[in-house]
């Protein structure tokens, strides 16, 4: 599938319809995952229409046949429906997220009748089986578009956090960001993760970070600035490889704003004076990690380098 351009399918879930009677017609549905449906037995005539917001193409219809020979894949925010052309049809649909009641408030419908979308049922729908729910979907002009998964702003009361909710407030995404910082979500904590339903997400930006360097080197800076830099975004980090999402990951430190003077900018490998003070190599719990070790002049601050 990665090969003919389809991002690749996380599959989570397998659904079977089993429709007993030629004729039953379900949709159409925008839900919030993407699906690859296929036919196990019968045939289907299947229509979909792109439900998403500022989509290109929103509005369009794409109709065909499935039988076994054939399957589809169809992303997150096209509504999806069918009509079951032959008795005891078996249609199959592959999803990347669980069902859940969250994920079903953020579903789109429209109506399997609607005139602007103008869909030939082979059956006509007056004589097909259909539910009351999927008769009474809103017509193309009231549908309410499926946004796109949303991004998640961790550090947002930092300088990087608000730069990055200024940047989305004045493209006019910010709707579909949330924002965080360690009082209401501890990346550190494993329980903390709980809270969010990271099916909703497709983007996590992590911008908390402990920079305060000199204190890090106390017993208690130590230990805060491990589970910030450290052990936190590890845990994020697999939470977003477990759930398909991207992170962007931003380090950032703070440097000394007055170099010691033998450091110039004509001279930038000059080496640090010597009064600075050494530092012994990190430790790090990660095996094969590489130490650390840096230096700086009394009173100021220096990047780690690899030794």
């Amino acid at each position: 599938m990665c090969a003919l351009g389809i991002p690749d399918l996380r599959v989570v879930q397998n659904n079977v319809s089993y429709n007993d009677s030629r004729g039953v017609t379900r949709g159409i549905h925008a839900e919030p995952w993407d699906k690859f449906i296929s036919v196990a037995r019968g045939s289907v005539f299947g229509a979909w229409v792109d439900l998403r917001e500022g989509s290109e193409t929103f509005g369009k219809v794409f109709t065909c046949t499935l039988d076994p020979s054939k399957a589809i894949y169809v992303p997150r925010g096209v509504g999806n429906s069918f009509q079951a052309l032959e008795d005891g049809t078996a249609y199959t649909y592959l999803v990347d997220a669980h069902w859940s009641l969250e994920l079903k408030r953020t579903y789109t419908f429209v109506n399997l009748a609607d005139p602007e979308l103008a869909i030939e049922w082979p059956i006509p729908l007056e004589e097909a089986t259909v539910s009351e729910a999927d008769l009474n979907h809103p017509m193309l002009k009231d549908v309410v578009p499926m946004a796109p998964r949303r991004t998640l702003v961790t550090g947002c009361n930092g300088q990087l956090g608000h730069a990055v909710r200024a940047l989305a407030e004045e493209r006019g995404v910010a709707k579909d960001f949330d924002f965080c910082d360690i009082d209401t979500f501890d990346m550190s904590d494993p329980e903390a993760y709980s809270q969010y339903d990271w099916s909703l997400y497709g983007t996590v930006i992590n911008c908390g970070a402990y920079t305060a360097v000199d204190r890090a080197e106390t017993p208690e800076g130590r230990v805060t600035a491990w589970k910030a830099n450290a052990t936190g975004p590890a845990l994020l980090a697999r939470t977003c490889a477990g759930h398909g999402i991207t992170l962007v990951h931003v380090s950032s430190d703070y440097v000394s704003t007055a170099p010691p003077k033998c450091m110039t900018r004509t001279n930038p490998s000059a080496p640090c004076p010597s009064t600075a003070r050494p530092r012994p190599p990190a430790t790090s719990p990660w095996q094969g990690a590489p130490a650390t070790t840096s230096c700086a002049a009394p009173g100021s601050s220096a990047r780690g380098t690899t030794s």
